[in-house]
């Protein structure tokens, strides 16, 4: 009987610290290049930080799984804050040299503006994943004056 304390200590202790692992949920990209650089950019805009470490990455898997690179959580405190409020949408894929890349031509909306740009997908285990994209290019062409705006009139 001196057994079924320790016992009683051990299933409680085990349950303890399975309880966190059994909530992690599974890491997961996307099913495209495309629907990984919309999800992205959607959370982005919706602040949805630990979504956007699921979908960005490189070949060898999600931010958010394998912590490269080593900042990115202060990367994507920085995207998410460059992109609050935008629509988006993935316009054509294109494959590229590298192998399981996609260029992504995305069109990006806040409110009058308009810019398309260029994101590099890429597949890895996880899924598709946004691997790269020009952010300076994508701020300058939603924070500048617009068509149907009082300071300027610009096509997009």
């Amino acid at each position: 009987m001196k057994f079924l304390p320790r016992l009683c200590c051990l299933i409680l202790l085990s349950a303890s610290l399975g309880s966190p692992l059994l909530a992690q949920r599974e890491v997961r990209g996307a099913a495209t290049a495309s629907a990984a650089v919309e999800e992205f950019m959607r959370a982005a805009s919706d602040s949805n930080l630990t979504r956007m470490a699921e979908l960005f990455g490189t070949d060898r898997g999600s931010a958010a799984r394998t912590g490269h690179p080593d900042d990115y959580a202060k990367r994507m405190v920085v995207i998410q804050a460059a992109l609050a409020g935008i629509t988006v949408r993935a316009n054509a894929e294109t494959a590229t040299t590298e192998r399981d890349h996609m260029v992504v031509t995305t069109e990006v909306v806040r409110g009058n503006c308009r810019v398309v740009v260029p994101v590099t997908a890429v597949r890895s285990r996880d899924g598709w994943l946004v691997r790269r994209f020009d952010l300076p290019s994508i701020w300058d062409g939603i924070n500048r004056p617009c068509e149907g705006t009082a300071t300027g009139n610009f096509d997009g």
